[in-house]
């Protein structure tokens, strides 16, 4: 059964119709509004972004307070800092949370658990382009697949409860737990490094490699766990891509390429999926051209996103299109070229 749901979910990537019943379970309610919410994180912000260990940084207390039917609510919750580059480099790091159940308990954020907050990382409005355009393609993604994290769009303003730095808001987005969202798939999170590529089921990494290539990502690894978590039932390994604010679709200002790629900016390029043939290769393709218009549809749809950056995206995504018009010869240029094994 645990098989049969998974190869359902990913055929979303083929043209393969799928029926309700080997559809996967829904997300949170919370994940099922595109509605943005608005609400105060309060903490001691001081104490909170000098949290900096990247192996094991301590839960701090917090609160957060938005306006329901009644005038205002407010629940207790723990947060923590998370990530690596972010982490060390930024005001305001991304952020876990993590709610008792019995405290959130019919409010929205009912069922959420410990999800991921994604955060402004300066505080200045380019960067808070980069936070729109990041969940955009979290949006993307839910596209081509519901083997992929839900997301929800909110307005936060950070309240230092030390009264030692001023309120900031701005937006950002919330992601859904990873156990939460492995539970859903009747899989589990795979905690160990090394699973290749190529032990992925297949549908599975033909997506992955091309979804990347589409965005302009290299940030990423499967043997390495790098911005990707792999789900894992007693028969199946299957790779899911998160944390995109590297990729040259956005182009921030702090992302540059490794050094070993044979690329100098992250707006070039490379394949880093596994080695495909045209017969894999192709499904794929097409639902990228058969999505076209609905993948404008999201950033058009991302409030507070400027026109001139959703119609630089859409260029950058014109690219891709034009590459693959020819099947045979994108395959023997791009993924045969610089394609991995592994």
């Amino acid at each position: 059964m645990t098989r049969r749901l998974l190869l359902a979910a990913l055929a979303a990537t083929a043209p393969v119709h799928i029926g309700s019943a080997q559809d996967p379970p829904a997300p949170a309610a919370f994940f099922q509004s595109t509605d943005v919410l608005e609400f105060t994180l309060r903490t001691d912000l001081r104490v909170l972004t000098r949290d900096r260990d990247t192996a094991e940084a301590p839960w701090r207390g917090a609160t957060l307070t938005w306006t329901g039917p009644n005038g205002p609510v407010t629940v207790p919750l723990q947060v923590r800092t998370r990530g690596i580059f972010r982490l060390r480099h930024c005001e305001m790091p991304p952020i876990r949370l993590r709610f008792d159940q019995d405290d959130v308990r019919g409010t929205p954020f009912d069922g959420l658990r410990r999800p991921k907050l994604g955060t402004y990382c300066m505080d200045r409005d380019e960067y808070e382009q980069y936070v729109l355009q990041e969940y955009a393609i979290y949006r993307v993604q839910r596209l081509f697949t519901p083997m992929s994290y839900s997301v929800r769009l909110v307005r936060v303003t950070y309240e230092d409860s030390a009264a030692a730095r001023r309120p900031v808001t701005r937006y950002g987005f919330i992601i859904e737990d990873p156990d939460r969202f492995a539970e859903r798939f009747r899989a589990t999170v795979h905690p160990h490094r090394g699973v290749g590529q190529r032990h992925l089921l297949a549908p599975n990494a033909a997506f992955l490699g091309l979804f990347q290539y589409f965005i302009g990502n290299t940030d990423w690894s499967v043997p390495g766990l790098h911005n990707i978590e792999v789900l894992r039932t007693p028969d199946t390994l299957v790779a899911v891509a998160y944390d995109f604010d590297w990729s040259g679709v956005i182009s921030t200002s702090y992302a540059r390429p490794d050094a070993r790629l044979p690329i100098r900016s992250v707006r070039e390029r490379v394949y880093r999926g596994l080695c495909q043939g045209e017969e894999a290769v192709t499904p794929v393709l097409a639902q990228f051209e058969a999505l076209k218009d609905s993948i404008a549809a999201v950033y058009r749809a991302v409030p507070d996103l400027r026109p001139r950056t959703v119609e630089q995206t859409l260029r950058y995504y014109d690219e891709f299109y034009r590459e693959i018009v020819d099947r045979s010869r994108f395959v023997e240029r791009v993924v045969s070229r610089d394609c991995l094994r592994n």
